[in-house]
C-alpha cells in the first residue's frame, strides 16, 4: 500500500500497471480540456477491511486519517477527488 509513496522510477518499477497522478499532474491532464476546477482536495482510503479484522484499531485508523483531511496532512491523501465545471464552449 505505501508503493505510490516511492519516488515515480522506483514505484513504475515495482508497480507498472499502476498509473499515479500528482494534484499537478492530473490538473495538466485537464488543461486542453473547457473546464474549471471548482474543488481538489486527497482524501484517504477508507480501510474497511482493517477495520473488520481488527474493529477497534481499524475504528482508531479511519478517524485518524478523516481528521487528517481536514489538516495540512492531507496532502498525503492517496485518491484525488475533483469537482469540475464545463465552460460553455
Amino acid at each position: 500500500p505505501l508503493v505510490n509513496y516511492l519516488p515515480n522510477p522506483l514505484r513504475n518499477r515495482l508497480a507498472p500497471h499502476v498509473r499515479t497522478y500528482t494534484a499537478g499532474g492530473l490538473r495538466r491532464l485537464f488543461n486542453p480540456l473547457p473546464v474549471q476546477v471548482l474543488h481538489h482536495s486527497c482524501i484517504f482510503g477508507g480501510y474497511d477491511n482493517i477495520e473488520h479484522r481488527h474493529p477497534r484499531l481499524g475504528h482508531w485508523l479511519k478517524q485518524t486519517l478523516y481528521t487528517a483531511e481536514k489538516t495540512p496532512f492531507q496532502a498525503l491523501g492517496i485518491s484525488h477527488w475533483l469537482v469540475l465545471e464545463k465552460q460553455p464552449a
